[in-house]
């Protein structure tokens, strides 16, 4: 059975009712809200063996996997039916209700939760703030019967991409943002790591430093 029609949600996203006349790779919905800046052809793995491809996107927002068919958007309304998903030759896996992507499968995995948080008229949410997000996460979460996958966006809300990075040590996972909250993940390696840090001059928001970074730390748990 097509993995598709078993898995994705049969009623229609709020915010994406049909779209008539419209290509699959250009829906009528703001474009800001997913990580790629079009549908595309994905892979989805499920976690009995059944390989299936769809037209798929990352909602940044709501961190789940949306899919468009018959110009209309859905989604996964089980995750953990889902094993991997590939899109645009980049991996996502289930945690939870959402997908992170791998950035590094290693005995210290890297994974992104690509993020974003719709920010109203006069609010201020910085890199790595959690302060005055009550609201924005209220409207940034509505949801229905078969969940959420696009979002009517009001016109005068900024879309605020704010990504949080998780490591996968010894079977526990540690979210992180910054060099203070990465270097208690290792305290027994703070000190050659801080040095990684000064002298690769590596940037804690930029994902290819990240992963040498942590590229590093498998390198020193291993000697």
């Amino acid at each position: 059975m097509n993995l598709f029609k078993t898995v994705l949600a049969t009623g229609i996203i709020h915010g994406a009712a049909i779209l008539p006349c419209l290509s699959q790779s250009k829906p009528a919905v703001n474009m800001n809200q997913y990580l790629f800046p079009e549908f595309t052809e994905c892979i989805i793995k499920s976690k009995v063996g059944t390989i299936t491809k769809e037209i798929g996107n990352y909602n940044t927002i709501t961190g789940k996997i949306a899919f468009m068919k018959d110009n209309s958007i859905y989604g996964i309304t089980t995750v953990k039916q889902s094993d991997t998903i590939i899109l645009n030759d980049r991996y996502f896996v289930p945690f939870g209700e959402n997908f992170y992507e791998v950035l590094l499968n290693a005995p210290v995995s890297l994974f992104i939760q690509h993020q974003s948080r719709l920010i109203a008229p006069g609010q201020e949410v910085g890199y790595g703030s959690t302060s005055k997000l009550s609201n924005v996460d209220t409207y940034s979460h509505i949801t229905t019967q078969s969940g959420v996958y696009s979002l009517e966006i009001p016109p005068d809300f900024e879309i605020r991409y704010l990504p949080v990075f998780w490591i996968r040590k010894d079977g526990n996972m540690f979210s992180f943002i910054g060099k203070k909250q990465f270097l208690k993940i290792f305290p027994e390696k703070k000190k050659e790591l801080g040095a990684f840090m000064k002298t690769g001059n590596i940037k804690m928001e930029e994902p290819a430093d990240v992963k040498k970074l942590v590229e590093y730390c498998n390198e020193l748990y291993a000697r």
